[in-house]
């Protein structure tokens, strides 16, 4: 098998290097015509990523950020998922949850396999947390409340949320669908500060979730502490997702616990849905889930309360549906009041167009009614998978 990495970044060299270690072949070509730099793995050529995009020869392709505009790669996705090429993208790849819906939006319409890689999401040893919270940890009872703890040198907004959508899709797996988001943080210069940001998470398991940036008293890092009546359990994560001792510094970890051993589960599971065909393999659902709850916590800031995360599929029809409605409400609040005055103006200049003007808006209504036969005529056969996202805003 013959993969194309496109942008670099830690997480999708790690992933290069997998494919690598796996016996597959790599072409590099960042988004910005270069090769990276520092990609540690044997390379068979360099090329541009839009000859690598439409080269047949190449069975998938990995993707990282890059070097360029968020927009370049919001493009470069949704045409590899319009010519149906599967894709394994680092997470997030992209700061817009706008972006995440339209890539969506294509993915759905064209049943293109795409997954993400989260190395917090790829540990395996931590999906038995999720059994502690339906039904309690066998040594400490019934667990309270989790509470995640993210520490940063930069804790600026855009890395602050950077970190938060990696760390909720964690959050999101063990402590049961995550739909409420409460958020907190001080105010500087009239804007809000997420050097301290608090975020408060509940979902159908009603456990409530707690997530927080501080910074950091060593190296940078995440701890996960699962409270529970009778004490508590508590992992930490170095920078890059590893599994390490409460101490900070690397133990005796099992293979499943490195960033490295979850990148070549990452590239192996995505290897195994490229030979099964199957695009109900994609997982940008969860990644797009995870971009709405971190979306949301602007939302709360403004609102001041916490909000509600609705799932809904986006597609093409329902866009299109949505505008529709819109242009609507625009034909009724407007045509109408301007028919009037024109027919008003009119009859006081003598001539008479008044007692066509009905005629007029009849015929205006139902050309636009008409149009909304359009989508069974422009998506007729497009199916329409399960809800994975959420309600864009």
């Amino acid at each position: 098998m013959k993969f194309a990495l496109l942008g670099a970044d830690p997480d999708s060299l790690q992933l290069a290097e997998a494919a690598v270690a796996a016996g597959y072949s790599v072409v590099v070509g960042d988004l910005n015509g270069a090769g990276p730099a520092d990609l540690v793995v044997p390379l068979d050529q360099t090329a541009r990523w839009a000859e690598l995009a439409g080269d047949e020869t190449i069975d998938a392709f990995i993707l990282g950020q890059g070097t360029v505009a968020e927009d370049a790669r919001v493009q470069l996705i949704q045409e590899l998922a319009r010519l149906d090429r599967p894709c394994l993208a680092t997470h997030p790849i992209v700061s817009s949850v706008l972006a995440y819906f339209q890539i969506d939006m294509v993915r759905t319409e064209n049943s293109a396999l795409l997954q993400h890689f989260n190395p917090l999401a790829m540990q395996a040893e931590l999906m038995q947390a999720a059994a502690w919270t339906a039904s309690g940890h066998p040594r400490f009872g019934r667990v309270e409340q989790i509470v995640c703890t993210r520490t940063l040198a930069d804790r600026s907004r855009e890395r602050v949320l950077w970190h938060f959508a990696r760390d909720v899709e964690l959050l999101d797996a063990v402590g049961g669908r995550l739909d409420r988001v409460g958020a907190h943080a001080g105010v500087s210069q009239e804007a809000a500060d997420y050097s301290a940001l608090s975020v408060q998470l509940l979902g159908a398991a009603e456990t409530p979730v707690r997530w927080s940036v501080e910074p950091p008293d060593g190296a940078e890092g995440m701890v996960l502490a699962f409270i529970c009546q009778r004490g508590r359990v508590t992992l930490a994560f170095d920078a890059l997702g590893s599994r390490v001792d409460a101490g900070g510094e690397t133990g005796p970890l099992a293979d499943a616990c490195s960033h490295a051993a979850t990148a070549a589960a990452a590239l192996q599971r995505f290897a195994a849905a490229i030979e099964s065909s199957a695009p109900a393999h994609s997982t940008w659902p969860s990644a797009l889930h995870a971009m709405e709850l971190a979306d949301s916590i602007e939302i709360s800031l403004r609102r001041g309360r916490m909000v509600d995360v609705y799932q809904q599929q986006l597609t093409e029809s329902l866009a299109f549906r949505g505008t529709m409605a819109a242009v609507g409400c625009g034909v009724l609040a407007v045509l109408i009041p301007l028919m009037l005055l024109v027919g008003w103006i009119a009859g006081l200049m003598g001539v008479p167009v008044a007692e066509y003007w009905p005629h007029a808006l009849l015929a205006l209504l139902t050309v636009f009614l008409a149009l909304q036969l359009l989508p069974n005529l422009l998506f007729q056969g497009s199916g329409t998978a399960p809800p994975g996202g959420t309600t864009p805003r």
